[in-house]
Parts: C-alpha cells; sequence; structure tokens
C-alpha cells in the first residue's frame, strides 16, 4: 500500500511524464574564450589593470587552445607594463620573456623583446645615479638588434635610437667619475675611464669632452704626449666649444694646429640638425644629473670650467 501511494506521488511530480524545466542559475554561465578576451581589452584600455588580468587568466586556464591564447599572454605582461612601478615592470619583463618562450615565432614576439628592454628603460637613472637599469636596458636591446629572429623586425631602428640614447647614460656615468678622480690627481683613473667610453661608445655625443679630458690629464705627466688628443678635437670636432682651448694648449707646446676634417665638420652639422627635437636635444642629461654642471667653483683655470660650458651647450 505504502509502495503504491509513494509511485503515485511521483507521478504526480513528474507530471505524467511531462519534463520538469530546470532554470540556470546565471552564475554559472562561462563565458567563451573570444567574450573574456574582448572584456580583458576593454577594461585594459580603461586601465583597470586588476579586472583585464583576471579576465586573461581565466581566458589562459580554461581554454588552453584557443586562438586567442598569444595575445592573451601578450596582453597580461602588458597589464603589469602599463600599470608601472618597479615590482609591476619586474613581472611584466618576466611575463614577456615568458611569451617570447612559447611563441617565439609569433609577430608580436620583436614587441615583447622591445618591452623587455623597456621595463628597463622605464626606470632610468641619470648619469650620477646608479646605472643598473641603463646597463640591462643596453644588454636587452643589443639582444634584440643583433638576434636573426628579428633581423626583419620594423622595430630594429627605434631599438637603435634607444640604445645610443642609454649609451649616452652610460657613456655620461663613466666620464662623472673620471672627472673627479681628476680633481684628486688620480690619473691613471682617469685614463683608464676615458679609454674604457672611446672603446665601448665611439658614437658618444661628449667624445670632444672626453678627449680634453684626457689632454689634460696626459698633459700633467707628460705634456708633449698630450697633443694628439688636443690636435684630434680641431681636426674631428671642430664645431666644439673645446676647439678654441685645445688650439691655445697646442701652441703652448708649439705643436701644429690642424685643419678641421671636411667630413667631421659636415658630419657635425648634420648630426646638430638631427639632434634638434630628438632625445639628444630634450636636457635629460643637463641639470642636477649632469657631471660637468656649471657651479660658482668653476674658475678660468680649472679645466672642467670649459667641459662644462661645452656640457651645457649641446
Amino acid at each position: 500500500m505504502r509502495r503504491w501511494l509513494a509511485v503515485a506521488l511521483l507521478l504526480s511530480l513528474c507530471g505524467c511524464g511531462k519534463s520538469v524545466k530546470v532554470q540556470q542559475s546565471k552564475s554559472t554561465i562561462v563565458e567563451n574564450d573570444k567574450d573574456l578576451y574582448i572584456t580583458a581589452m576593454n577594461a585594459l584600455n580603461k586601465n583597470r589593470f586588476t579586472v583585464a588580468r583576471l579576465q586573461l587568466q581565466t581566458l589562459l586556464e580554461t581554454y588552453e587552445d584557443s586562438e586567442f591564447s598569444a595575445q592573451a599572454k601578450y596582453a597580461y605582461a602588458d597589464t603589469f607594463y602599463y600599470e608601472s612601478g618597479h615590482s609591476n615592470l619586474v613581472l611584466a619583463e618576466s611575463e614577456f620573456r615568458k611569451f617570447i618562450t612559447f611563441f617565439p615565432a609569433h609577430e608580436l614576439a620583436d614587441d615583447a623583446q622591445m618591452k623587455v628592454a623597456m621595463t628597463h628603460i622605464k626606470q632610468l637613472q641619470k648619469p650620477d645615479r646608479d646605472n643598473t637599469e641603463a646597463r640591462l636596458a643596453e644588454y636587452e636591446l643589443n639582444a634584440m638588434i643583433t638576434d636573426p629572429s628579428y633581423a626583419n623586425s620594423d622595430l630594429l631602428d627605434e631599438a637603435k635610437e634607444k640604445l645610443r640614447f642609454v649609451q649616452e647614460i652610460l657613456a655620461e656615468s663613466i666620464l662623472g667619475p673620471a672627472e673627479h678622480y681628476f680633481r684628486k690627481g688620480a690619473y691613471p683613473a682617469v685614463v683608464d675611464r676615458c679609454e674604457e667610453i672611446l672603446k665601448k661608445y665611439p658614437d658618444f655625443t661628449g667624445t670632444d669632452r672626453v678627449l680634453y679630458l684626457l689632454a689634460e690629464t696626459v698633459r700633467k705627466v707628460a705634456p708633449p704626449q698630450s697633443t694628439p688628443y688636443y690636435s684630434q678635437i680641431v681636426r674631428d670636432y671642430p664645431l666644439s666649444p673645446l676647439v678654441k682651448e685645445a688650439k691655445k694648449h697646442l701652441t703652448e707646446l708649439q705643436a701644429s694646429i690642424p685643419d678641421p676634417n671636411p667630413v667631421a665638420l659636415n658630419r657635425a652639422q648634420q648630426t646638430k640638425e638631427e639632434q634638434k627635437g630628438s632625445f639628444l636635444g630634450l636636457g635629460f642629461l643637463k641639470g642636477s644629473g649632469t657631471p660637468f654642471k656649471e657651479t660658482k667653483a668653476a674658475s678660468s683655470k680649472d679645466p672642467f670650467s670649459v667641459l662644462a660650458i661645452s656640457a651645457g651647450q649641446q
């Protein structure tokens, strides 16, 4: 009797064989990979970095074979890159490296390598500060420029320009201590640092200043041996403010004064025009961080008062 009642009750609940519709909760609906990607990119464009990261993480973990995997992984790194700050830039570098590892042949691989370098460029210090980030940026830019994988990248010219900018800072960071050693009379240390700059950074825009410092140092211990450096300033850097001083010292040393190299003169004029409006003309290296900033203590007898004027006029 009880069994029959139970069967009857079950039939009545089932509506005599009719299916019972169960309403699905909206919270259980999972977005597809395309929707997640679009939502993430919209959030990233609005600087909602945490929201974008969560959406991209969900996409990458839920849809391992998604056609959006590469873009999502790159965008995930971008969320840290654009949020900025030291800790975020460290994470951005790590994520861009992972992207290159997973997708070495992807069309965004060169962009990722450039962004790795940019995480260090964004943290550059002035020349009289710690140059660790500059050295790391130099390494990453050189890696991009010399890697055959990026031989056809349309970012190579930009990488080379940024490398020149970074190397300006690195050269200045060596030249500053060289001046300090000169004042202390530590002449071998001055020569070592000047020669290091000339060897590592032949395109340094302050090479005339390096040569002048080297000439002044050598003149202290072996005057005749300083003439090649003064002569090189006159010959190869004819527009330098140091030419007048170099000629003066050559006359004192009874050495011949060379004529300006026509090629060097033309190059100097061209470079001067190119630097207008470029990063080399923005004054990033000037001000309190410039090793040769002119001070009230500078005097006409101090060779570095001339160097200070040179730095200010570049």
